[in-house]
């Protein structure tokens, strides 16, 4: 970019359209293309439901709503929350004679399709992230799909599909998410090729700034005092297009600023598995930040591993998460009750809350134009079940934070469905002597989770021009293959 561009460009633009209507309609257009993000935070096992629910199932809600439960931590943010209370994942029992309840939660939650019933249980359509990613991606037409420790080829550690029967491998490892961003920061002195404008644009200088001096000679000329305002609203307005620039600029400095650097980047790579939560965990969330900052990436998945055992940060679990969910702490079926089971797993869904609660945070904190990063993306904790020991699919828990531009309600709760839901029992499971009871899903909220897909997906992707709104999205909605969709549109109830 030269000089004389920029100032023909942004400076005489400033200038001019004070008294250019159409170019205001411009700059509104402008500020309405801020990047629509999609992120959806991804575990596994399900969870104790009558704890995770907030205490408002259909209504406003405020920061009392949360208090008592899983989502705790997440109180300072309930204005910005929106609980899609009553979906329901389809297919799910029997498909085509087979029935895995882990395999259709991974295969079928983001794709809205069965799982093959032969070989390796595969899902038959590509899910929501690759749709997304293909829509709104300004670059790459892929999405950016993070595993946290390992990443697995089994169809039970697998949640993104580029095709049918196609997994799409997650990036485990938090040094090669850093290294693709890195090409996009300007460091040192500016060169042959990178202009002085060029390079402090690049670390988070402000255009406006930068042509200063010409617009002040411009406002020393004798001009009305009503033409003088018009000309300071103007730069009011320009400015508050341009705040990102500034804030959410992608440089090293920022991201230093958000500990990221190559030694703690290489710290947080251990595939030990409390170092990979913790250290590795977070240094995930803080990429994802530098991701959307740097417009890298507009589709993005954080998935947590479903087979771990929380050694770490104060639990000293002895089964795996996945044997917990299952009351014994084994795969079995049925069976004794592990000691402290329903304990262990609140330690768990709280420790998970307080990881979604911190990239939440953080992408709040990120100023964007007159908004936060958030308010321009929905930020989607989705899991594998419901109750983990119930295996069940329905009444699933599910929180978005931010409104995708303002396309999503905030701090309500929508029970989408026609009758009282509540929140499963998922402690009764062990509450009466030591022999583990499976009644304790719910058998409440059967919306299908693919009109929630098409209305995320209009969500980020209505603000592109040209758009044509999604209608659609999977293979079915109800577990009978041969209906295939039949309950098609998004879900109005949710847009604000």
């Amino acid at each position: 970019m030269k000089r004389r561009q920029l100032l023909k460009g942004v400076a005489g633009a400033a200038l001019a359209a004070p008294f250019l209507s159409s170019l205001q309609r411009t700059a509104k257009a402008q500020a309405a293309s801020t990047p629509r993000r999609l992120v959806v935070f991804y575990t596994n096992n399900g969870c104790l439901t009558n704890r995770w629910f907030p205490k408002v199932e259909n209504g406003p809600i405020d920061a009392s709503a949360l208090t008592g439960t899983t989502l705790a931590g997440l109180a300072p943010y309930a204005s910005k929350l929106l609980f899609p209370r009553g979906l329901a994942m389809f297919p799910k029992g029997m498909i085509n004679g087979y029935f895995d309840p882990h395999d259709q939660g991974m295969g079928s939650k983001l794709t809205g399709a069965p799982i093959d019933p032969a070989g390796s249980h595969y899902a038959t359509s590509r899910s929501l992230d690759h749709v997304a990613a293909e829509l709104v991606n300004p670059g790459t037409k892929t999405p950016l799909v993070l595993s946290v420790g390992n990443a697995f080829a089994n169809v039970k550690g697998i949640i993104s599909y580029s095709a049918a029967n196609t997994p799409y491998t997650a990036e485990a490892n938090p040094a090669n998410v850093f290294k693709t961003l890195t090409g996009a920061f300007v460091t040192g002195t500016p060169t042959t090729t990178t202009t002085t404008t060029d390079y402090r644009i690049s670390q988070g200088n402000s255009i406006i700034d930068m042509v200063k001096g010409d617009l002040d000679a411009f406002k020393r000329q004798n001009m009305s005092m009503s033409d003088k305002k018009k000309v300071d609203d103007w730069l009011a307005l320009l400015r508050q297009t341009e705040v990102k620039v500034v804030s959410a600029a992608c440089n090293a400095t920022n991201a230093t600023a958000l500990g990221i650097t190559d030694a703690t980047v290489k710290a947080a790579g251990a595939r030990t598995a409390g170092t990979a939560f913790t250290l590795g965990g977070d240094m995930m969330i803080n990429l994802i930040a530098l991701t959307m900052m740097c417009d890298a990436n507009r589709m993005i998945i954080l998935q947590w591993p479903g087979f771990v055992t929380f050694n770490f940060d104060g639990m000293t679990h002895e089964y795996d998460h996945h044997g917990l969910s299952h009351r014994n702490g084994t795969v079995a079926v049925g069976g004794t009750c592990a000691p402290g089971v329903i304990d262990n797993i609140a330690q768990i869904d709280n420790w998970y809350a307080g990881r979604f609660a911190k990239l939440v945070g953080l992408v709040d904190s990120i100023k964007e134009g007159d908004r936060t990063m958030l308010d321009n993306s929905a930020v989607m904790w989705l899991s594998e079940l419901a109750d983990g020991n119930a295996h069940n699919n329905n009444n699933l828990p599910i929180v978005i934070a931010g409104s995708a531009g303002g396309y999503l309600k905030q701090g309500v709760s929508v029970n989408l469905d026609t009758k009282t839901l509540g929140t499963g029992n998922s402690e009764a499971s062990c509450a009466t002597g030591t022999a583990v009871s499976f009644n304790t899903g719910s058998n409440t909220g059967n919306v299908p989770l693919n009109k929630l897909h098409v209305t995320l997906l209009n969500a980020i992707g209505s603000a592109k021009p040209g758009w044509a709104p999604v209608t659609t999205f999977g293979t079915m909605d109800t577990s009978d293959v041969a209906k295939g969709i039949t309950n098609p549109g998004e879900l109005t109830a949710l847009k604000a």
